[in-house]
């Protein structure tokens, strides 16, 4: 309805001056019609010499021009912008962004010539980057879905899972989940892990979405050791969350929502090995407040751009995580390399266990076919696979299975055990023995392996084995 008051606009403003003009020779100078159209129309191009009989022919002789000049310069835009578009996709690379707010500046900013600022029309492009408002983010996807669906689209959704569709183009993303899974990245736990023997405390003050996705994320990178127990302080409401991931109580690292203010547990504060302020209200004067009441030394705060100006950003003891300018790095939008690794495990699976040849065009093929819990679940096995080589290299150890002591191929697979167990439980699975005779049970989310490393037989710990194999084996494929 906008699109079209604009025009109507647009067209009155265009037809004005010859309005005014024909009233100004007709009505008012009794000038024969075609004769008065004539000069009318010349006016738009300033072939109009005679003196004006009345106002309104003044009016029109000097508007008429004026209006011509504006859609000239209008034209010359649309051109430039049509002609700039069909270079920049004759580039091979060309990504097109549309939606208002902050992420649109940043994301063109490091997409410099390949980008393509996107507006009201569908411009052409390789790829195109959806960072609006979720509701506007999907009616746009579907008003143009046909011309879309032979394009890799990235949309930013917060209320559903990014592997929530089954389309293999159409890319979910929560900007929360990004900065959350690049801080983790960053952080690299291992080390201060196994210097406190794999038992730390992390305290979160502030939730929402975005310490949501810092829990979960942390909760699927965090794992370093059998025995480790990392505590997760959670200070903020989370009621609905913990309602909701139940399955949460059955994870080995203890998650403890408090419902006491923080100030009442300032000697947690003071001790504990990692504080993350997340973005809230009154950020500002919380970390004012908790730089007053505690004399530690490092304080990590996912900070919005605000604070950038702020006298606190410039204290030595407080880590600032401009969280939004990292959610939208292309690195992790696009997140083509985890993507990609995910795909490659899926395929050796299918390679290994269904003699799939491992070629581009199975890989696809392969990944099409799975729902959206599996394609997570290979996500998540992706993105922990970047941890465990993290770990190899602090251990010194090489990234290959056959060049790995035995014991320490055991610890991979007990670990990734524990990830996988991690995911399910996320997800709400629980231990049982599905009546339908298999090993597991999807609509009523019960798994059989759902016990600890120790309690399997060993032809079931030989498939957590066989994963580290694999795993290795796509990443040495891969490099």
């Amino acid at each position: 309805m906008k699109k079209y008051a604009a025009a109507g606009r647009k067209m009155i403003l265009f037809f004005l001056p010859l309005i005014c003009g024909m009233v100004g020779l007709v009505g008012l100078s009794d000038e024969h019609f075609l004769d008065a159209l004539y000069r009318c129309v010349g006016m738009y191009l300033m072939n109009y010499g005679d003196t004006p009989p009345n106002l309104l022919v003044e009016i029109a002789r000097w508007t008429a021009p004026l209006v011509t000049a504006s859609w000239v310069v209008l034209a010359v835009g649309t051109l430039r912008r049509v002609l700039g578009s069909r270079v920049r996709y004759l580039r091979d690379d060309s990504v097109a962004v549309y939606g208002a707010g902050p992420a649109k500046p940043i994301l063109l900013e490091q997409l410099g010539r390949r980008g393509v600022n996107g507006e009201k029309e569908l411009a052409l492009a390789h790829r195109y980057i959806l960072v609006g408002p979720e509701e506007e983010n999907f009616a746009f996807y579907q008003a143009h879905r046909q011309k879309l669906s032979k394009r890799p689209v990235y949309l930013q959704c917060r209320s559903l899972s990014t592997q929530a569709v089954k389309s293999p183009l159409l890319h979910l993303f929560c900007p929360e989940e990004n900065a959350a899974r690049l801080f983790w990245r960053q952080k690299g736990m291992f080390e201060l892990s196994r210097q406190h023997g794999h038992r730390l405390r992390i305290v979160l003050l502030g939730f929402g979405k975005l310490g949501e996705e810092v829990l979960l994320r942390g909760l699927q990178s965090n794992i370093f050791s059998p025995g480790q127990a990392i505590e997760y302080h959670i200070f903020g409401t989370a009621d609905r969350f913990a309602a909701v991931h139940r399955g949460i109580a059955q994870i080995e690292d203890p998650v403890i929502f408090h419902r006491d203010a923080w100030y009442t547990q300032l000697a947690l504060l003071e001790t504990a090995d990692l504080l993350l302020v997340l973005e809230q209200a009154q950020q500002s004067a919380l970390l004012e407040d908790l730089l007053l009441a505690t004399t530690r030394q490092d304080i990590d705060v996912f900070a919005g751009a605000g604070l950038a100006s702020s006298p606190l950003a410039e204290q030595k003891r407080v880590r600032l995580f401009f969280w939004e300018q990292a959610a939208f790095d292309l690195k992790i939008v696009l997140d083509d390399a985890l993507l990609a690794r995910a795909k490659a495990i899926n395929l050796r699976y299918s390679h290994l266990y269904a003699g799939v040849a491992e070629t581009a065009e199975n890989r696809e093929a392969e990944w099409a076919k799975l729902d959206a819990f599996t394609r997570g679940s290979n996500i998540s096995a992706a993105d922990y696979h970047l941890v465990r080589l993290d770990m190899l290299k602090a251990m010194g150890l090489p990234a290959s299975a056959e060049k790995l002591p035995g014991e320490t191929l055991e610890l991979l697979a007990q670990l990734e055990h524990m990830r996988w167990c991690r995911y399910h439980y996320l997800n709400n699975w629980a231990f049982g023995q599905p009546e339908n005779g298999k090993r597991k049970d999807p609509r009523l989310r019960l798994h059989a392996d759902l016990v600890p490393y120790e309690n399997l037989t060993d032809a079931e710990r030989e498939k957590d084995r066989e994963n580290i194999r694999i795993l290795l084996s796509v990443e040495n494929g891969r490099s």
